[in-house]
């Protein structure tokens, strides 16, 4: 089974868009069993309607679908009273954090009440990493020490750059921080994909394709035809994501 962890649905104040019909039907043409959907972020800038909107989408396609809410800390109590609403009422899996497009630091104290509410609730945190002064590896790294208890996502492995000092800052933050698990999407060094597997084990590594920034296919190519064994690539592919995602009552195979 294969399970795509980081796509994004609906339409993007930045001009992203990715409608459910044009997944469904990506989906079947690669071999994709099931996606974990992320809001966009809306032109009226208010995650709570499109937070509601996935939510019947996976009502509608629960074989397929599951879901991370998305929310903004700036929002304060309205993002927590969000959160709450997330996992009590719509039951989702996860929050998806974009610190570049909400304009927020993981350093930032607006961060600290979101995260002391997501400690009680257990649930994973993704995180688009990568984007300097708000999520770069270390930034993420200091985030997983200060919240331990919590499980972080960390897109792209942490990093964008993809070359220097930010492969080596990301392998530091990846090694350094057992709570972190490494996402795949838009990392287009495939040898990172395959060092990273040997270093940390396949286990902490989740094949996301971050549609409709990146190309499904192609992500899950690369995954595909990484050097790395097929017990390894069936762990990246979709065994950790099942195992992380209970919940979801997906037979781990």
């Amino acid at each position: 089974m294969i399970i795509d962890i980081h796509v994004h649905e609906g339409k993007s104040l930045f001009g992203y868009e990715f409608d459910i019909q044009k997944l469904l039907d990506n989906m079947q043409k690669i071999g994709i069993d099931r996606a974990v959907l992320h809001p966009l972020k809306p032109y009226n800038y208010h995650f709570e309607p499109e937070n509601t909107r996935i939510s019947e989408i996976v009502k509608k396609y629960p074989d397929k679908f599951q879901a991370f809410g998305r929310i903004d800390p700036w929002r304060k109590d309205n993002a927590l009273a969000e959160i709450k609403r997330i996992f009590e009422d719509l039951n989702f899996m996860g929050i998806f954090l974009h610190p570049m497009e909400e304009q927020f630091s993981l350093t930032s104290p607006v961060l600290k009440p979101v995260l002391s509410l997501l400690k009680e609730y257990k649930k994973p945190v993704m995180v688009s990493g990568g984007h300097v002064r708000v999520s770069h590896p270390r930034q993420i790294e200091y985030l997983a020490g200060e919240y331990p208890d919590i499980t972080f996502i960390a897109t792209s492995g942490g990093q964008i750059n993809i070359s220097g000092m930010m492969l080596t800052e990301a392998e530091a933050m990846l090694t350094n921080r057992p709570n972190v698990y490494m996402e795949t999407s838009g990392i287009y060094r495939r040898d990172f994909i395959e060092r990273m597997t040997i270093k940390l084990g396949a286990e902490r590594i989740l094949f996301g394709s971050g549609v409709p920034y990146y190309d499904q296919a192609f992500e899950l190519e690369r995954i595909k035809t990484a050097d790395i064994t097929n017990e390894e690539k069936g762990s990246i592919l979709g065994r950790n994501t099942a195992r992380m995602l209970t919940p979801l009552n997906i037979a781990v195979k």
